[in-house]
Parts: structure tokens; sequence; C-alpha cells
């Protein structure tokens, strides 16, 4: 746990030191990402890196505390060992959807990156402007 918090300060250190005017490349996200909210700071999205972070480390934890009652497991325990082995497999499967959903939200952004949207707001301007003159 002390490792990924250390990866992760080190990354948030590197990436808040870069250039805002770089072209955002997929790639590099993709890397970044393999640390849980490191995609979502390349991209410049601070919030969502802290979520992300977050709600892995919370998966994670759930995890690894059902994992430690179920192999701790005693008869005057309030729950079955069936409970613990639930939950646990549970919080397994989140962890994994959070982390690939981490993934895939830094490879959006980074190809959304480039897209600029004035340009779809004077499309807009220019389809109401046209109906006004027609109608």
């Amino acid at each position: 746990m002390k490792r990924v918090v250390l990866i992760s300060m080190i990354l948030t250190v590197r990436l808040s030191s870069q250039d805002s005017s770089e072209v955002k490349t997929p790639k590099k996200a993709l890397t970044y990402s393999i640390v849980p909210g490191g995609g979502q700071l390349y991209n410049e999205k601070p919030m969502k890196a802290a979520l992300m972070m977050g709600a892995q480390v919370w998966m994670l934890y759930q995890f690894s505390s059902n994992r430690s009652r179920y192999n701790g497991w005693e008869s005057r325990d309030p729950y079955s060992k069936e409970y613990y082995l639930d939950n646990r497999n549970k919080f397994a499967w989140y962890s994994a959807f959070v982390y690939l959903y981490n993934l895939a939200d830094a490879l959006v952004d980074s190809h959304l990156a480039g897209f600029d949207e004035d340009e779809e707001l004077e499309v807009d301007d220019k389809i109401e402007e046209k109906g006004t003159k027609d109608g």
C-alpha cells in the first residue's frame, strides 16, 4: 500500500510539471493509467484522478478486509464464512471494473483533448440563423 502511495505521489509531481500545451497522446495516457488516476492527471483532470485513486483504494481495502475476515473466521463471528467470501469476491470484481474504467476514461479523454468545443457551437448558431431567416 505504501508503494502505491509513493508511486502516485511521484507520478503527480512529474505530471504537474508538464507543459499544458503538449498534445495528449492516447498511448501515454494508457501508460500513465497503470497507476489508477495517472492517466487522468496526464489529461489534466485532477478531480477525476482523485476519484479514481480513491475508488481503487477503497475497493482494495474492502477486498483485503473481507479476505482477512474470511481466513480468520470463527464460529462466534456475527456473519457466516460464506458472507465474507461473497463480499471478498464482489469487491475483487468491483476493483477490476474500477481499474478498467480508469483505463478507458484516460484513453477517451486523451482522444478528445484536441476537440474544440467552439466549432460545434458555431455550427449550431449557423443552423439557428438559417432557420430564423427562412421562417
